[in-house]
């Protein structure tokens, strides 16, 4: 039957460390180390000797399963005190205290100090910022305007279209020319770059200034701008008319004689040419000249002033903008979280004394189910030993050793260790009656750390909120 009823039982360990506080197994304990039949085996054999005064192997070996398992839970003790500890530090008023009093002091410190390095980086930023404004804001009623500066996109790419303008009609106008020209193609091109430069120059100066000029208030600018527009549109119409009676009069008299034929046929017959080609030069000159002329008068706002003086406005609000923000968006930011810490603190720290002493009660239970595990390990430790003892009497024939009729005990109670004295020392608790005084303190961080901060952004406001 025993040996069926331990193939039924397996050979599975006992659980003897299975969770904190669990109490010992005994009985299987006492299956695995088969203590009836040890106890028996070794009473038939008359050991432990009558005059031993220490424990034999296998009574050595019961306790040491229990002290291992007792010294296990000890150290789990250990751990859940320490967590006991840290949940009660924080809920430590003083701690609470200094640590959102230190937070605050650093705000300030770092806003002061802010403060200070604005004045000089700032100051300077804001005040070209401030003027600039004004003075855009003195154009705008000077002149009666109500609309935004218009600044046309990539306005510096005209030159580059410029320039491909002077090349493309210089390269065609070359070719009108090289007919009479004793160079061919690159003479003719060398003719033609001359007045084709001077039409695209010309026609977007005029479309840059004159042409311009014509929207300002001012009737006697505005009278003077449409004399110059007028003016010059009707020179660069004659210069490409001179263009075309050159062209016809280096063909017909050489190089040499082309200028003065040219410029005596322009004053007698103006429109009259001698070859189609001629035509076909004016009317590629006029072309250009009236996207010349365009990319001009679109280079800038149409009302003169009005894109420079916006534009600096413009540059200088990004100049403030900037550094606004890399001085200002981090202090925000740490602004926000102390006042944050410090509010919550504020509603906190009123029950941080009740959480605490709910703390210490669950740790005086805990301790006091310790106490009593510590009495039911003996008494397992002690039923154990029992066991072998009685099987070990009852097949002896000689008297047992004396030892068999005492009682085991610990060695010490895992209480009353430096470890566990440590962490159940009494802690520093802040009275009640003080918890409003303390309420008020962490008031006074917040307003002091709203008021710097506030006191700094008025001094120095970001542009969008400036008056």
């Amino acid at each position: 039957m025993k040996r069926l009823l331990s193939a039924i039982r397996g050979t599975r360990p006992p659980s003897v460390v299975p969770g904190f506080l669990r109490p010992i197994d005994t009985g299987a304990l006492e299956r695995e180390l088969n203590l009836k039949e040890a106890g028996a085996q070794r009473g038939m054999k008359e050991l432990p000797d009558t005059t031993d005064n220490i424990f034999d192997a296998v009574e050595q070996t019961i306790t040491q399963r229990v002290v291992s398992e007792w010294t296990w839970q000890g150290d789990e003790l250990i751990n859940n005190l320490r967590a006991y500890a840290a949940r009660l530090i924080g809920f430590s008023v003083s701690t609470e205290r200094a640590q959102l009093g230190l937070a605050a002091t650093n705000a300030l410190t770092r806003l002061q100090k802010a403060s200070i390095q604005a004045v000089s980086e700032l100051g300077p930023l804001k005040e070209d910022y401030l003027a600039a404004r004004k003075e855009l804001q003195d154009f705008r009623k000077k002149h009666r305007l109500d609309r935004p500066a218009r600044n046309p996109a990539r306005r510096w790419t005209t030159f580059g279209l410029l320039f491909v303008l002077i090349a493309v009609e210089s390269v065609l106008n070359g070719l009108f020319f090289a007919t009479g020209s004793v160079f061919g193609i690159i003479g003719g091109i060398r003719t033609a770059i001359g007045i084709s430069a001077t039409n695209v120059i010309i026609a977007f100066l005029l479309g840059l200034w004159p042409a311009r000029m014509i929207n300002r208030r001012n009737i006697f600018v505005r009278s003077l701008g449409f004399v110059l527009t007028v003016a010059g549109l009707v020179a660069l119409v004659s210069l490409h008319a001179f263009a075309a009676h050159f062209r016809d009069a280096t063909a017909a008299v050489g190089e040499v004689r082309a200028l003065k034929t040219a410029i005596d046929e322009l004053i007698k017959a103006p429109w009259a040419v001698a070859d189609i080609n001629s035509a076909y030069l004016f009317g590629l000159g006029v072309l250009f000249s009236i996207g010349a002329f365009w990319k001009g008068y679109t280079f800038d706002d149409p009302y003169p002033g009005y894109g420079p003086v916006s534009r600096r406005a413009e540059h200088a609000r990004e100049a403030y903008s900037d550094e606004h923000h890399r001085l200002f968006d981090d202090l925000e930011a740490e602004k926000e979280d102390t006042v944050k810490r410090l509010r919550e603190g504020i509603d906190k720290i009123p029950v941080f004394p009740q959480n605490a002493d709910q703390i210490r009660t669950q740790r005086a239970a805990l301790l006091q189910r310790f106490r009593a595990y510590e009495g039911s390990v003996e008494l397992a430790a002690n039923q154990l030993l029992q066991v072998y003892r009685d099987a070990n009497k009852t097949s002896r024939t000689t008297r047992p050793p004396a030892h068999f009729n005492n009682a085991w005990k610990l060695p010490h109670s895992f209480l009353n260790t430096r470890d566990i004295i440590d962490l159940t020392a009494p802690t520093e608790s802040t009275p009640p009656e003080e918890i409003p005084a303390i309420i008020v303190e962490l008031e006074r961080h917040r307003d002091a750390v709203l008021s710097e901060y506030m006191k700094l952004i008025t001094q120095h406001p970001h542009p969008t909120e400036m008056q």
